[in-house]
């Protein structure tokens, strides 16, 4: 199996893994709008970079983000007891802004599409 189909099995085991862990967690800091949308793993398995997507504030985005470092370890350790792995990575968490840039953008385009049918309306009303 090459490197890099083998790491991208990890990736995506751990992905799904600490989803179903970080639903477990009873922090009120997190958001129930949490999810984990990508894991990068490093090749030597020493530390993985997990990117989370929460859709709310600001304010949301931050607890939770601080919620999830806080708890690392914790969920490193749970991780560690579901997948068999020769070693558990360390887990930084970041924020994926995919998510809430799309949405944004849908946003963006609704306001201008309703500001064109306006200006058309009012010309052909003219």
């Amino acid at each position: 199996m090459t490197d890099e189909r083998r790491g991208g099995r990890v990736n995506h085991t751990i992905q799904r893994e600490l989803g179903t862990c970080i639903e477990e967690l009873s922090d009120p800091r997190l958001s129930p709008m949490t999810s984990v949308t990508g894991v990068e793993v490093d090749r030597d398995l020493s530390m993985a970079k997990v990117y989370i997507s929460v859709l709310g504030t600001d304010q949301e985005r931050d607890d939770t983000l601080e919620a999830l470092r806080s708890a690392a370890t914790r969920l490193r350790m749970e991780i560690s007891q579901r997948i068999v792995i020769r070693r558990m990575p360390r887990l930084s968490f970041f924020v994926d802004s995919t998510m809430q840039t799309g949405a944004d953008m849908d946003q963006i385009i609704d306001r201008v599409m309703s500001e064109d049918s306006r200006r058309f309306a009012d010309r052909d009303g003219s």
